[in-house]
């Protein structure tokens, strides 16, 4: 089975709305419907679990039923980061899944994400044990100590953009899960960052500049704009 794991169990102080970004409304919907309407829509996806912010569980299944979102299987707590959501997400999926299913690891707060980007992210997956969406950065890179000063330049060809989807097989996720735990590396944010923090390689697939993350009140407007514009595509494609 391909398992889609959602995270979104955060929670931002910086974020200057009176709810969670996964759950602000955009065209009378909250984000993370539209992030899960598109596994729901997915071809190679069979279940969807949700790692959720804490008070916002029923929420979750409520809108799943109100979106006919019905490969929603699980609705759990999520963490005060990436990894201990995925972690929380890791620990439940393992009584259920056999070492070759696939976990797609995805953050709720990028609801743009291509049926192109996930479908390569399992292929990538099936092939090296994981799969995580990644871009080439054109913009130049600096070093910097506080964010008004840079230090150095960094080549680009050198740096790689890490997004979500991430794929694993259910026993590799499960033990770079537990290899984590045993030698303290926690507080990451994604499960990718755990992957490179044990000394292990990061395989990549497929990114895109669309599959954007919303962290500020400026990415919800983007986020409206591209939603917009992908839907008139869509309309003249048919």
């Amino acid at each position: 089975m391909n398992i889609a794991l959602i995270l979104a169990g955060g929670t931002d102080p910086d974020f200057q709305m009176s709810v969670p970004k996964q759950f602000v409304n955009v065209f009378n919907r909250p984000v993370i419907t539209y992030t899960l309407e598109i596994f729901q829509n997915h071809k190679d996806i069979d279940a969807i679990m949700v790692a959720c912010l804490d008070g916002w569980q029923e929420m979750v299944r409520s809108y799943a039923k109100q979106f006919n979102i019905d490969k929603l299987k699980w609705v759990i707590s999520g963490g005060k980061d990436g990894q201990a959501s995925a972690g929380n997400g890791i620990t439940e999926l393992r009584k259920e899944c056999r070492d070759d299913d696939v976990i797609i690891v995805h953050d709720a707060i990028r609801p743009l994400v291509s049926k192109e980007v996930i479908a390569d992210s399992i292929r990538v997956c099936r092939q090296y044990g994981m799969g995580v969406a990644a871009m080439r950065t054109m913009d130049t890179i600096m070093n910097t100590k506080d964010g008004k000063i840079g230090t150095s330049s960094i080549s680009r060809y050198s740096i790689i953009r890490i997004q979500t989807p991430q794929a694993y097989r259910m026993d590799r996720l499960a033990n770079i899960h537990e290899k984590a735990m045993e030698v303290g590396v926690i507080g990451q944010v994604d499960m990718s960052s755990v992957v490179s923090k044990l000394g292990e390689p990061v395989y990549f697939s497929k990114g895109s500049e669309f599959n954007m993350k919303i962290n500020t009140v400026e990415d919800v407007e983007i986020f409206k704009a591209l939603y917009r514009m992908q839907q008139e595509n869509e309309k003249e494609e048919r």
